[in-house]
């Protein structure tokens, strides 16, 4: 599966889950291939600290000629693929040429949902012919339940229309605590709720993946 964490507005949280998908998805013993297109490269540098316990990274800044063709070669050979992309639209709009699945993390705040309906909405424009069955949906990130913003977050953004998937993930320390020291919350606590929100969210991953073969999209 070619996996795209997406988004036209920073701070989301794209280069966390991105790292933490793809080092869970390594540690289940999947084909893993992590790919930082942001010119930032912090996904790239997380993997340098991390060593073996990384999956195989590479490093792709730019929109050059043939990038999306490189990044559908890539994917082959590998159970997961995930990109973790920049903020630039035109990126967004190569990568969606070849994934599977564009990720939206939105935080709970209004700057960001706008934002995710932009991005959702270039991911749509942006899929091809050759790749009409492209998914995209919207995962709530960094959300403290706690709070009259963060428990309404999944049903604002289906009120404005995105496609959210049912599970989110939390605001916890665990996260960049972890990416600190070259790890990531499920590698350090298995058990800890950190990790269960990155597995809960592989799982719903996975599962779209069997809807690849069709052509139908997330319900809004």
């Amino acid at each position: 599966m070619l996996l795209a964490l997406a988004g036209l507005k920073g701070g989301t949280g794209r280069t966390t889950l991105a790292v933490a998908l793809a080092a869970e998805a390594r540690a289940r013993g999947r084909r893993t291939l992590l790919v930082d297109l942001d010119p930032r490269g912090d996904a790239h540098a997380w993997s340098l600290g991390a060593g073996s316990l990384a999956p195989t990274t590479l490093r792709l800044p730019g929109v050059a000629p043939g990038q999306a063709e490189r990044l559908r070669g890539l994917a082959y050979g590998h159970d997961l693929t995930v990109i973790d992309t920049p903020t630039d639209p035109d990126a967004l709009a190569l990568v969606a040429e070849v994934a599977e699945l564009m990720l939206v993390p939105c935080r709970p705040s209004p700057m960001d949902a706008w934002a995710a309906v932009d991005t959702v909405e270039t991911c749509v424009c942006a899929r091809s012919l050759a790749n009409f069955r492209m998914q995209v949906a919207v995962v709530p990130n960094a959300v403290d339940p706690r709070t009259t913003i963060g428990a309404a977050l999944p049903n604002d953004l289906r009120a404005l229309g995105l496609p959210v998937l049912a599970c989110s993930v939390a605001r916890r320390v665990a996260h960049p605590e972890a990416m600190a020291h070259g790890s990531t919350a499920s590698l350090d606590a298995p058990a800890g709720p950190a990790a269960r929100d990155i597995n809960e969210l592989l799982e719903a991953i996975e599962a779209l993946r069997t809807r690849y073969s069709d052509s139908h999209q997330l319900r809004h």
